[in-house]
């Protein structure tokens, strides 16, 4: 791990808990981070397959083990004492390393994928929305078990095409793409939803100079089905930004009559805490517009279905799926009721692909952030502590800034790498969590109870699995968070 660059990183994992990290110098160098430094931490490769079966093991049971062997490999470095400061390294190297990364048991990652294909079945292309995560080795691994790449910028383009995405691997999604873009996309085959009428008219020129594209292209729609819980993730409602609403339906006939090689009908219902119902719904109005206008057209011009993400994940305990938090083969049991023409093979269904764009939902469960505790110091009243750790609003934007995005945080002994549990010893108190940044803003919670803290204790944030790196934010220059992976051998 980092030291000892001449391990493989396809090496099986020991008996206990095996972290894996690719050297990665352009990460740890101290200074602002590229686009290219920021989706760059890589992960340990993953190397075995679940067989389809989903997550067997709670993540928080393997924490310990992978806390422990994260400190013995150096990943989680001791906090200097004040005496021990004669040992502070001021190395290039020294600077760069601080206690704290993102944690992902991938076991869980890669179960929760498999789980994903064998709930929907064949016909069905997955493509993971590089939004929620770009870290390139997972990309690269979810590619080799068939995923594709779902992507919201030119970046995010470019990014999967090196990590060996080909053009119909590719979905190109953005409300505001350029020309020199779209005709990119255009070239290289990518699939494309074009987001509104204008960007259709700058399609629809530059397939004159680009006629022999094999680009599948979408045209989004608004389902109009109404809001999640979370208004800054609900784009189903009357004054989103995305899509055309799906009632202009003499418009959008007129698009696929005018233009055949407008193959395909893209929704996303939203993100923010959406149940089953709406997002069938959703994906409901949108299937019987893609065969409204298959009918009056009298030809089968829309042949893939993009039905976008959407899925909701359980930030409030170790469930993977709750009754308010559906698994895929819950929604995909929904689906195969309410909307049977979605499934490729199926009676009355047109669809040669149908296109999932999942993110929160395949990531956030199996990662978690930790930070081994900085330094303490007492709350005005004297009755709890405020923990300095290392990360905060850096890759915690929205559970900073909003109240809409709570994450789980646990607190764990920095020796024996056990959660800490409050006693008659060892009552617990309040604990304010605050990040490295520079303003007042940057607070993880005040709302946290715990045994006293020391340094070198450390802190963990559950289910920060997406949108935490691909979120990071360059305030005060902070170096972005190495990545690991690891496994755990079950039973031992």
């Amino acid at each position: 791990v980092g030291s000892t660059p001449r391990r493989s990183l396809f090496r099986r994992p020991p008996p206990r808990a095996a972290i894996q990290q690719r050297p990665h110098p352009e990460v740890v160098r101290p200074t602002m981070p590229s686009l290219q430094q920021r989706m760059a931490p890589a992960v340990g490769a993953v190397t075995e397959s679940l067989g389809g079966a989903a997550p067997a093991l709670a993540v928080g049971d393997g924490i310990p083990a992978a806390l422990a062997r994260a400190a013995a490999e150096g990943v989680l470095p001791r906090v200097l004492s004040a005496h021990d400061t004669a040992l502070a390294d001021s190395s290039e190297e020294g600077l760069s390393r601080k206690p704290a990364g993102i944690f992902y048991d991938l076991d869980a990652w890669e179960g929760n994928l498999l789980e994903v294909q064998s709930a929907f079945g064949e016909g069905f292309f997955h493509a993971s929305a590089m939004k929620s995560n770009g870290i390139g080795t997972m990309l690269r691994r979810a590619r080799e078990l068939g995923f594709g790449a779902e992507c919201a910028s030119i970046g995010e383009v470019r990014h999967a095409e090196r990590l060996g995405f080909s053009g119909q691997q590719i979905v190109f999604d953005s409300p505001v793409k350029t020309p020199a873009e779209l005709r990119y996309a255009l070239e290289q085959g990518i699939h494309i939803n074009i987001d509104n009428f204008q960007e259709l008219e700058t399609v629809t020129e530059l397939r004159a100079i680009v006629p022999n594209s094999k680009s599948t292209i979408g045209l989004r729609v608004n389902p109009l089905v109404g809001a999640g819980t979370i208004a800054a993730l609900s784009v189903s409602v009357a004054d989103s930004k995305f899509g055309i609403p799906i009632d202009r339906r003499t418009q959008i006939l007129d698009a696929f009559r005018n233009y055949r090689w407008l193959n395909c009908i893209h929704i996303h219902v939203g993100s923010g805490g959406m149940g089953v119902q709406v997002l069938v719904a959703g994906v409901k109005k949108a299937v019987e517009l893609a065969l409204s206008i298959n009918e009056a057209l009298g030809r089968q011009q829309v042949t893939v279905f993009d039905m976008g993400g959407g899925m909701p994940v359980n930030y409030k305990s170790e469930l993977w799926h709750t009754q308010s938090v559906p698994s895929f083969a819950d929604y995909a049991a929904a689906l195969r009721r309410d909307v049977p023409a979605l499934f490729p093979g199926s009676a009355n269904c047109p669809f040669q692909r149908v296109v999932t764009e999942f993110g929160q939902s395949l990531y956030a469960k199996s990662g978690w952030l930790a930070s081994r505790v900085e330094y303490t110091k007492p709350l005005p009243d004297g009755e709890g502590q405020v923990a300095l750790i290392h990360f905060g609003a850096d890759v915690c934007m929205r559970q900073c800034y909003t109240k809409e995005h709570p994450r789980r945080i646990e607190f764990y002994d920095g020796a024996s790498m056990q959660r800490k549990e409050a006693g008659d010893d060892s009552p617990a108190v309040p604990v304010h969590v605050a990040g490295p940044l520079c303003f007042e803003g940057d607070t993880l919670t005040k709302d946290a109870e715990a045994p006293p803290l020391h340094r070198g204790d450390i802190v963990v944030m559950r289910e920060c699995g997406a949108n935490t790196l691909s979120l990071f934010s360059r305030h005060c220059s902070r170096q972005v968070l190495p990545a690991y992976g690891y496994r755990l051998r079950r039973g031992g």
